[in-house]
């Protein structure tokens, strides 16, 4: 790293905060943030049909996985560079580079799909929201790095709050779906504009002009750098989108077995376990980069210890999902969306039991992307993908939703079995490795 980098690079960091407020301000933003995607199927569910719906449904089912593998986990990549050894604009410029190709695979997946123009529109839209979230996510990253947490949770609110508005001004006027992506667009927007990029969010507005406060937040274009980037972050970027895949893959049979309106009815229901989800990545956020340091520095002990309790709080969130669901599910239905999604809250419980396990799941994933197992990872969830596809391929036409939860369910099960075992012999190869290191020396 050259000495004009190194000066682009020192941002004064104020004094690190703890793990407990860091997932304050984390916690704070998630929770308003996981409950304006409540609050957006909400909306949708009574605002419009079941089967427009669906077609969101759909859209993310299909955007989401393409823009995760546009990402490769940059932010990861960016919050572990704990020495900045790559200047955060060219993590920006590839997001940006990556961000553009993904929005021309999504529109070439809907022409290749042969979707009506409508439904093509909700999807190219849902891609472009999906897109602006992905370029801010990375100023998240960089606020992460340098420990203002508090200014992730601001911009996750403005966001949650101005979509949200946004979507219930396009979806009630104009009585268009398209209309009222079109709102999350433009509100994820002017949050990107006017807040996450700006200087004072990241502390540089205090700063004398100069090279290091006009540059740092701007993109850098050098290709070294940026295949340097695509080569470490390639296999990340893989295994995320796998993680995405086996979440959307039975949305795509229910879609073509049963059509949006079933469809709009699963996801809607299915976004119950969503604040519990998000809490759960909250606090993996925050534990990813102390799991990174225990692991590095040989502390087994620290990073067994802090897995255990992530996990065990996976268990309790899907727990307290399972007793709700049993208790109240119905009712909670019928008053949060609309009647005729309470008539399937049978698949309630179900779906808080694999959401409780999807939590323990993103713990343990977080434990072996400390640990940097990717290829591990990445032949598991090819596992359980495949997995999951030949379940709703058999059981979604048979069983209808259910089937779908089933194949849920059983996917979860080897995930967590497969997790479980990669960290084992993971960690017992690194404590091996370790004491003969030591030994050694």
């Amino acid at each position: 790293m050259s000495a004009r980098d190194a000066t682009l690079l020192a941002v004064p960091q104020r004094e690190a905060p703890s793990l407990r407020a860091d997932f304050s301000w984390t916690f704070l933003g998630t929770a308003v943030y996981a409950g304006g995607q409540l609050a957006t199927l909400m909306l949708l569910t009574k605002l419009t049909r079941p089967e427009l719906v669906g077609q969101y449904a759909l859209g993310l089912a299909i955007a989401v996985p393409v823009i995760t593998l546009a990402s490769l986990q940059l932010r990861l990549a960016l919050v572990s560079d704990v020495y900045q050894k790559t200047h955060f604009g060219h993590y920006l410029s590839l997001r940006l580079l990556t961000t553009g190709l993904a929005l021309l695979i999504i529109l070439a997946i809907t022409q290749l799909l042969r979707y009506r123009w409508q439904l093509s529109s909700v999807v190219l839209m849902v891609g472009v929201a999906q897109a602006i979230e992905a370029i801010s996510e990375l100023f998240h990253a960089r606020l992460q790095l340098y420990d203002r947490m508090e200014g992730v949770s601001k911009s996750l609110i403005s966001r949650t709050v101005l979509s949200a508005l946004a979507l219930t001004i396009g979806v009630y006027f104009s009585g268009s779906l398209l209309w009222g992506i079109a709102g999350i667009v433009l509100a994820r927007a002017i949050v990107l504009l006017g807040y996450d990029i700006r200087e004072r969010t990241h502390g540089l507005a205090g700063q004398s002009k100069g090279p290091s406060r006009n540059e740092a937040l701007k993109p850098r274009w050098d290709p070294r750098a940026q295949r340097e980037l695509l080569s470490f972050n390639f296999r990340l970027g893989i295994l995320w989108v796998l993680v995405s895949l086996n979440l959307a893959i039975p949305r795509y049979f229910i879609e073509y077995s049963l059509g949006e309106r079933a469809l709009g009815i699963f996801s809607a229901i299915v976004s119950m376990r969503g604040a519990g989800d998000l809490v759960a990545f909250s606090l993996g956020l925050c534990a990813f980069t102390r799991l990174s340091r225990s692991y590095a520095a040989q502390n087994l002990i620290q990073f067994r210890s802090l897995l255990g309790k992530l996990l065990t709080l996976g268990a309790a969130l899907g727990v307290c999902g399972i007793i709700v669901a049993i208790v109240a599910g119905r009712e909670i239905l019928a008053i949060l969306l609309r009647p005729e999604y309470a008539e399937r809250a049978d698949l309630l419980p179900w779906i808080m039991a694999i959401g409780g396990g999807g939590c323990m799941a993103l713990f343990l994933g977080v434990g072996m992307t400390a640990a940097k197992y990717y290829s591990a990872q990445i032949v598991l969830f090819t596992l359980t993908n495949l997995v999951v596809a030949a379940a709703s391929y058999v059981l979604i036409p048979r069983l209808g939703l259910m089937g779908a939860v089933f194949a849920m369910l059983i996917s979860m099960i080897i995930q967590l079995a497969g997790s479980v075992i990669i960290l084992g012999m993971g960690m017992r190869k690194h404590k091996r490795v370790c004491t003969e290191n030591a030994i050694a020396a």
